[in-house]
């Protein structure tokens, strides 16, 4: 699905970012991505809570870009308008994100003991470095926007 029909569809909207939004979105990330290293928290909210990480991270270059989720499947939509607004080189990353999407969401709504301590390690490495990227990314394109 193409930016256009997901503007068509209702899935996206048109939004004017301020750099206070994109501000705030990174500190959530950051809370995020400390709380994700948290010793005693079940590993399935460790990785609820680095996945949380990622997903603001790519609300934030989707507000920078111009446009904000809206109807169902938020999370879904942020994964794949991204398709659209970074490099096929980072695609990967972002089939990576929709998978730990469907576990976040086993985790979060139908069981216990669904992420590993593994797949915790693993999904906090790719946030921070998604993270990281779309910061840059952002910066390099809306500069203005990154205080």
């Amino acid at each position: 699905m193409s930016l256009r029909e997901f503007l068509d569809s209702g899935r996206l909207k048109r939004h004017k970012a301020t750099a206070e939004e994109i501000g705030k979105l990174f500190e959530i990330v950051k809370r995020d991505l400390a709380d994700a290293h948290v010793r005693g928290l079940s590993d399935d909210r460790r990785y609820t809570i680095a996945y949380n990480a990622a997903l603001q991270a790519g609300r934030a270059c989707l507000a920078a870009e111009g446009y904000r989720t809206a109807g169902q499947g938020h999370h879904h939509t942020v994964f794949q308008a991204l398709r659209h607004v970074l490099p096929k080189e980072r695609h990967h990353v972002l089939d990576y994100l929709d998978d730990c999407r469907s576990k976040r969401n086993l985790a979060e709504y139908l069981g216990t003991e669904v992420a590993s301590e593994h797949e915790v390690s693993e999904l906090v490495r790719e946030a921070q470095s998604f993270s990281k990227l779309l910061h840059e990314f952002i910066r390099a394109r809306h500069p203005q926007l990154v205080k």
